[in-house]
């Protein structure tokens, strides 16, 4: 099975749904107020890394975007862990 196939769709429709503007919004914090690391330096909330959490106020709306979309793979990729 590809995974990485339908990565692409994935990502697309579930960060930036097609009736989405999000070429004008500046993108909101994922933050769940869950705030817990993992053993792998992950937020278990919003699946960012604590630099990721860190600078998110001081990050471009490009830096933001590529956040989100790297953190929303960390969360799909989480179950394929053994």
């Amino acid at each position: 099975m590809n995974i990485w196939r339908n990565t692409r769709f994935i990502l697309t429709d579930t960060i930036f749904p097609m009736n989405h503007d999000h070429q004008s919004k500046e993108p909101s914090s994922p933050c769940k107020r869950v705030c817990r690391l993992d053993e792998d330096g992950m937020c278990v909330g919003c699946f960012r890394n604590l630099d990721e959490i860190a600078n998110w106020s001081i990050l471009s709306k490009d830096e933001k975007l590529d956040v989100l979309r790297k953190a929303h793979l960390r969360m799909q990729l989480r179950d394929l862990k053994f």
